[in-house]
């Protein structure tokens, strides 16, 4: 381990990297670009995702007028992955591990963008913080309502995340493959393809299946929420259904839905450069 490494940050051409100390002791794996002193933008990824599902957004301009930073959630990524389930089914802890990034940071009043599960994350922190040191939220594709039987959630999803969730191998491996295929609306390039599948394998199966297993509830939170919000949906999106965006439309107080017509899961992926422009008008208006 070198010196920088101990130090909790080093400095490369993938941006600055941090450890930060999440909660019940999970180490958290977090990266930045842009100005310590612009506006900041706290990325959120999604279910067995990692920090490079927002690459089209710290590889472009928006990293020279803002503050970007992007987390490894627990179990995900570079993160510790701890296989106790009440790491993952504990709320406070998804909360305290956003709160830890922006105390370690300093980061004050981000936009928080939460993708898919990222949602849910979210959710949780709202719900035990507060607004307090929000700016604004940006909700791509996300999740808040998590039951048993799922509403507004995407039956190839369901049925792709159930074995991907497995402890056995092939059945995983399927799985895998069938949920990072439902993602786009058009086939994903293969290069696009198999990095996916790599950041996908880098959460263990149990993992996965702990995290299926909450059952949330926000929407209480949302109408309370008292910040702009940016809903961000694709319309042909076959993970979270346009109907969970429009419900989140319906519920937040100050919301406004930006629906991509031909576009899946990942509309900052598949349309980066109006994504890009819309976060930025969005961000910019704080």
């Amino acid at each position: 381990m070198t010196g920088a490494e101990v130090s909790g940050m080093i400095e490369h051409e993938a941006g600055r990297v941090h450890r930060v100390m999440g909660s019940g002791g999970v180490g958290l794996h977090v990266r930045e670009w842009g100005s310590e002193h612009a506006q900041p933008i706290l990325f959120i990824h999604g279910w067995s995702s990692c920090y490079l599902a927002w690459r089209s957004q710290f590889d472009s301009a928006l990293r020279e007028r803002f503050r970007l930073v992007c987390i490894d959630l627990r179990g995900h990524g570079f993160s510790d992955k701890p296989l106790d389930p009440a790491m993952y089914q504990t709320s406070a802890h998804w909360a305290d591990d956003i709160a830890a990034v922006m105390i370690a940071l300093g980061l004050r009043r981000p936009v928080l963008v939460g993708a898919s599960y990222g949602g849910y994350v979210i959710g949780d922190y709202l719900a035990r913080h507060g607004t307090k040191n929000v700016s604004a939220v940006n909700f791509v594709g996300a999740a808040v309502i998590s039951s048993n039987p799922p509403v507004n959630i995407g039956r190839r999803f369901i049925e792709g995340a159930l074995m991907a969730a497995s402890d056995d191998p092939a059945v995983m491996i399927e799985g895998a493959r069938s949920v990072i295929h439902a993602t786009t609306h058009r086939p994903l390039p293969p290069a696009d393809a198999e990095r996916a599948l790599v950041a996908f394998a880098l959460t263990p199966p149990a993992i996965r299946a702990f995290l299926l297993m909450r059952t949330l509830d926000f929407t209480r939170t949302l109408a309370e929420l008292d910040r702009p919000v940016l809903i961000t949906q694709g319309d042909e999106d076959a993970i979270v259904l346009p109907s969970m965006a429009e419900h989140i439309a319906a519920t937040v107080p100050e919301g406004r839905l930006s629906l991509y017509p031909e576009c899946g899961h990942t509309p900052q992926y598949e349309f980066a450069e109006r994504f890009n422009g819309e976060l930025a008008e969005f961000a910019g208006a704080i």
